[in-house]
C-alpha cells in the first residue's frame, strides 16, 4: 500500500471514520456493496468518482432505490416534468434518507476532507440527514495540507471542471473568469460554482463516515508536477463520466 495512503487511513482512523482500503475500483465497489443493505435508499450526490465505478445500474437491480438527480438516462424518462424540475425533486428526495454517496474534491494526509460545491446538497449530504454516508477517494486526489488543498481547488479541480463541461463537452455555458483564465479569481459572477466549501475534520454526531480510498487515479485532480500522460489519462477518463448540466 502507497504510504500516502498507508497515513491517510491512519489519520482517517484517528478522526472516527471508517476509512476503507480498495486496490481498484472492483474492490471498491465490492466494498460499497457490503456498506448498503439492499432495501436501503441512497442518495447521490453528483461524483465522476461514482460514475466511474460503474455499480450504480447494480445497486438497482438487486432492489435498492437510487436517488440519482444526474442520471441522463432517468431524466429522458420524465420528460413531462423537465431536466430541471425532475433533478430538484430528486436532490430533495435524496437530501434526508438512508445512505448517501459521493466523492470528494481531495482528502489531506491527516485525514481531512476538503469540499467545494454550487448547491450545497452534495457537501451536506456527507455529514448531515443519512445515518450512513459514503465518500469514495481516488489517490490521486490526496494532497499534503490544507494550504495545498485549497490551492488545488481552486485552480486546478474547480476551473477545469467548469471549463471541460461548459466549453469542451458543450453544456450550459458558465459566464466566470475561471473558464477562460484557468484559475480562480474569487469572481462575483452569477453562475460562480464555488460557493460552499467545507472541512470535515471528524465523525458527525448522527452519521456513520466511511471513506474509501482507491489505489486509482479517479475524478478529476492532479498535481501540476505529475508526468503529462498521467495528467491526460486523467482528464479523458473523467470527461467519459462527467455529467454535464445542458440548457433547458
Amino acid at each position: 500500500m502507497d504510504i500516502q495512503i498507508k497515513e491517510c487511513l491512519a489519520s482517517l482512523h484517528s478522526r472516527h471514520i471508517n476509512g476503507i482500503f480498495a486496490e481498484n475500483s472492483l474492490e471498491a465497489r465490492l466494498k460499497i456493496l457490503d456498506l448498503i443493505q439492499k432495501d436501503a435508499a441512497v442518495g447521490i450526490g453528483d461524483s465522476t468518482t461514482v460514475r466511474q465505478l460503474g455499480f450504480l445500474k447494480e445497486l438497482k437491480e438487486r432492489g435498492t432505490k437510487v436517488l440519482d438527480a444526474f442520471d441522463p438516462e432517468e431524466a429522458k424518462m420524465n420528460p413531462q416534468k423537465g431536466r430541471e424540475h425532475y433533478r430538484r425533486s430528486i436532490i430533495k428526495e435524496a437530501t434526508i434518507c438512508d445512505v448517501f454517496l459521493t466523492g470528494s474534491n481531495v482528502i489531506t494526509i491527516d485525514g481531512r476532507l476538503v469540499n467545494v460545491d454550487a448547491a450545497g446538497n452534495r457537501v451536506a449530504g456527507m455529514f448531515w440527514g443519512h445515518t450512513n454516508s459514503i465518500i469514495v477517494i481516488g489517490r490521486n486526489k490526496i494532497v499534503k495540507d490544507l494550504s495545498e488543498a485549497f490551492h488545488r481547488i481552486r485552480n486546478i479541480i474547480a476551473p477545469n471542471h467548469i471549463r471541460i463541461r461548459s466549453v469542451e463537452l458543450g453544456g450550459r455555458e458558465f459566464k466566470t473568469p475561471c473558464v477562460v483564465t484557468g484559475e480562480c479569481n474569487d469572481c462575483r459572477a452569477t453562475d460562480r460554482a464555488c460557493n460552499i466549501f467545507t472541512i470535515i475534520e471528524g465523525k458527525p454526531f448522527r452519521t456513520t463516515l466511511n471513506v474509501i480510498i482507491v489505489n486509482e487515479d479517479l475524478g478529476l485532480s492532479w498535481d501540476p508536477s505529475w508526468p503529462q500522460e498521467r495528467i491526460a489519462q486523467i482528464i479523458e477518463n473523467y470527461k467519459k463520466f462527467v455529467w454535464i448540466p445542458m440548457k433547458e
